[in-house]
């Protein structure tokens, strides 16, 4: 069976395509196509504008033709943050529903955070800790107890909305650095959720940030794993940012150009997560919130696995 998830985000409209086995409880990613299309950069004045719903409609268009050529049984389309935290919400999604011929689910915060371990998950158990997905409009982050998700909350600062508030340049100085650091620690210390009450020396990271700071590291340190981040690893990146700027930016037009003005953004966020957790290292996860959403909301499974 085949099926396809596409996910609005702040910073890409993406599409993935999976081949499902219901009878093996398996399924694998045959398609996983992105757009930048930046839609974080329509908000104004808290709402989202009309040139931000036509590129939101001509980006889920290119994704439900491109599916098409697969002859998929079902195409979901779900929105997150930079839907979910706009005046306007409701007259938007309406907007793009119409201009694009779809219905859109928009994710909750505590939805987006638990569909995010459910994804993570279906690759094996994560046992204990707390998981990290830094989005473009905002970070998620989920406290993992048992192999259960037992608190979660969603950050209103992600990599793209940090570069639109902070950064006056494609990098950050470091007195900006020091200001998306300082805003991200507020918002962890105001949480009462509980994600963020306890130290997590364990973290797990997914979404398409954390995955492109793991291969920036790669590249800068050939020793070091695409699969994993310590502490030091992360510190002596934010570092590199100020200090080795020109070395940073070869890394990341070499693995991630599109990302040439959030990674650092996103890095300034993780860093101050792993402090204020106290994190010792971070194991990169394939899978998040669109396979979470595969399983749960289309399947209605809680232990499908990933090829």
């Amino acid at each position: 069976m085949i099926l396809g998830v596409i996910d609005v985000g702040s910073n890409t409209v993406r599409l993935c395509v999976y081949d499902v086995s219901i009878e093996k409880r398996k399924f694998k990613t045959i398609m996983n196509r992105k757009i930048m299309a930046g839609l974080a950069a329509y908000i104004v004045d808290g709402a989202f504008s009309d040139e931000g719903i036509a590129e939101a409609i001509a980006s889920v268009k290119k994704c439900l033709k491109r599916a098409s050529y697969l002859n998929p049984s079902r195409v979901d389309v779900f929105a997150t943050a930079v839907l979910r935290n706009i005046s306007n919400s409701k007259q938007a999604i309406a907007a793009i529903e119409e201009g694009a011929g779809c219905k859109i689910s928009l994710l909750s915060s505590v939805d987006e955070a638990h569909l995010g371990f459910v994804g993570a998950s279906s690759r094996g158990p994560l046992e204990n800790g707390a998981l990290i997905d830094i989005g473009g409009g905002s970070t998620e982050i989920t406290r993992i107890k048992g192999g259960a998700d037992v608190a979660r909350t969603s950050l209103p600062q992600g990599s793209l909305s940090s570069y639109g508030h902070f950064v006056a340049d494609i990098l950050p100085t470091a007195e900006e650095i020091g200001a998306i650091r300082g805003n991200i620690r507020g918002l962890i210390s105001a949480d009462e959720s509980g994600s963020c009450a306890k130290t997590a020396r364990e973290l797990y990271g997914v979404g398409g940030s954390i995955r492109a700071l793991s291969e920036v590291n790669a590249w800068m340190n050939p020793k070091a794993s695409s699969d994993e981040i310590s502490r030091a690893d992360v510190e002596a990146l934010l570092a590199a940012v100020t200090e080795q700027r020109r070395e940073f930016v070869d890394a990341v037009l070499h693995v991630s150009p599109e990302r040439i003005h959030t990674i650092s953004c996103g890095l300034a966020i993780l860093v101050e997560v792993f402090d204020e957790l106290q994190g010792e290292r971070l194991r990169v996860c394939d899978r998040g919130v669109r396979e979470g959403y595969l399983i749960e909301r289309m399947l209605g499974l809680s232990d499908l696995k990933s090829k």
